[in-house]
C-alpha cells in the first residue's frame, strides 16, 4: 500500500515537472503573452498567443491589417473587400463571411476550426457599432459558444481613435514596430496640414452624404470621422448637432447658407480603379447639375463661388483619410499649397498599391 502511495505522489510530481516546463516552453516561444488590450467597445480581450489569422468584417479593418504588413494573415472577408479590387487585390479569393452589415457565423466557424478543434490563434476584427447587429458585441454573443475565437471591436475610420487602434492591432498581429513607423508618418501629414491652415479664415461647410429626396439628406455632424478631418482642415461645421449622421431637409441648408457644399459620393469608378477618371464625368456632372438645381440653390454662396465639390467618399474613411484631410483642406483653402496627391501616393506605397495619374478624387479638380 505505502508503495503504490509512493508511486502515485512521484506520478503526480512528475505530471507537475511536465506541466511546469511546457508551460516555461510557451513563455519563451510567446513572450509578452498572455495580451490582454482594451478595445473600442470597452471590453477587455486577452490573447493567450500571437494571432496568426484574421478575418476581417469590414474593409477599414482590412485596410489596417493591410498596412502593418500582415494581409498574409487573414483568412476571411466581407463582400465590400471583394468589391474593392484596386484596394485588396491579394484579398479577392479569400472565403467570404457575408457583407458588412450581416455576418455568415457558420461560415467563420469553419475557417476557425482546424482538425475539428478551433486554436486561439485567431481573431475576428469589426466595427464597435454599439446596440447594432453588426456590432462587434452581437458579433462575440454570436461566436461566444464556439470558444477560442477572439473578438476585437476597433473604429479604424475615425482620425480620433486611430493612433490608438492601430497601436493595438500591431501588438496583437505582432507588428508594432510596423504600427509605430506608420503613424510617425501618418502625425507628419497632419502637422502638414495644420501649419497650412493656420490663421485662414473658416468657411462654413456643409458636408452631405446620402440622400433619400431632398427631406431626407444625410450629413455629419460632431461625433462623425468627417467632422474631425473637418476641424483638422480649418472649415466650421453648419451641423452643430453631436449626433454622428443626422438627417436635415435641403430647406434647412439653404438657410445657413454655407461658403462650401461638400457632396461625398460613393459613385464607384466605372473602370475598377480607385478614384474616378474620364469615363465617371458624365455622373460626376450630373450629380453637380442636380445639387445646383435644387430649389434656392442659386442664391447659396457656395454655389455662387463655384465652391461646390464632389468628394470621392473613401478617401475621407479609414487610413488613407490622411490624404482626404489635404484634399479638403485644399478645397476649404485654395490659396494653401498642399499635395494631396503626393501624400496618397507615399500611402500607396505603404501598400505596395499603384495609382493612375489620371485619377480624379475631388470633382471639379
Amino acid at each position: 500500500m505505502l508503495a503504490l502511495r509512493i508511486d502515485m505522489m512521484n506520478k503526480l510530481i512528475i505530471a507537475c515537472i511536465v506541466l511546469i516546463a511546457s508551460l516555461s516552453a510557451f513563455a519563451a516561444a510567446s513572450p509578452g503573452y498572455p495580451l490582454a488590450v482594451v478595445d473600442s467597445a470597452g471590453r477587455e480581450v486577452v490573447f493567450s498567443q500571437p494571432q496568426e489569422r484574421v478575418i476581417v468584417l469590414n474593409s477599414d479593418a482590412a485596410e489596417a491589417v493591410c498596412i502593418l504588413g500582415a494581409s498574409d494573415k487573414i483568412v476571411g472577408v466581407v463582400d465590400s473587400i471583394q468589391s474593392r479590387a484596386y484596394d485588396f487585390p491579394d484579398l479577392l479569393d479569400m472565403p467570404l463571411v457575408g457583407s458588412w452589415k450581416e455576418f455568415n457565423y457558420e461560415e467563420i466557424g469553419e475557417i476557425a476550426r482546424e482538425g475539428g478543434a478551433i486554436p486561439p490563434d485567431i481573431v475576428v476584427i469589426g466595427y464597435v457599432y454599439e446596440g447594432k447587429e453588426n456590432g462587434i458585441e452581437a458579433v462575440a454573443e454570436h461566436l461566444a459558444p464556439m470558444g477560442n475565437i477572439s473578438i476585437l471591436g476597433l473604429d479604424i475610420y475615425k482620425e480620433e481613435n486611430l493612433s490608438r487602434e492601430l497601436t493595438i492591432l500591431g501588438q496583437v498581429l505582432d507588428r508594432e514596430e510596423v504600427a509605430e513607423e506608420y503613424l510617425e508618418w501618418h502625425d507628419r501629414m497632419i502637422a502638414d496640414v495644420e501649419a497650412a491652415v493656420e490663421g485662414n479664415d473658416s468657411p462654413t461647410v456643409y458636408i452631405e452624404g446620402t440622400a433619400n429626396g431632398l427631406g431626407e439628406l444625410t450629413t455629419f455632424g460632431g461625433s462623425s470621422a468627417q467632422q474631425a478631418l473637418l476641424d483638422l482642415a480649418g472649415g466650421s461645421n453648419v451641423m452643430t448637432e453631436e449626433i454622428a449622421y443626422p438627417k436635415v431637409e435641403w430647406e434647412w441648408v439653404v438657410e445657413r447658407n454655407p461658403d462650401v457644399i461638400l457632396k461625398m459620393s460613393y459613385l464607384s469608378p466605372a473602370d475598377g480603379i480607385s478614384g474616378w477618371g474620364e469615363s465617371d464625368m458624365g455622373d460626376l456632372d450630373a450629380i453637380m447639375d442636380e445639387i445646383k438645381s435644387r430649389p434656392g440653390a442659386e442664391g447659396l454662396s457656395a454655389v455662387k463661388t463655384g465652391r461646390v465639390y464632389i468628394v470621392f467618399a473613401q478617401v475621407l474613411f479609414g487610413l488613407d483619410n490622411v490624404a482626404g484631410l489635404s484634399y479638403l483642406a485644399e478645397a476649404l483653402h485654395p490659396e494653401i499649397d498642399l499635395n494631396p496627391r503626393g501624400v496618397l501616393q507615399e500611402y500607396l506605397d505603404r501598400r505596395g498599391l499603384e495609382m493612375s495619374e489620371d485619377r480624379i478624387f475631388v470633382y471639379p479638380a
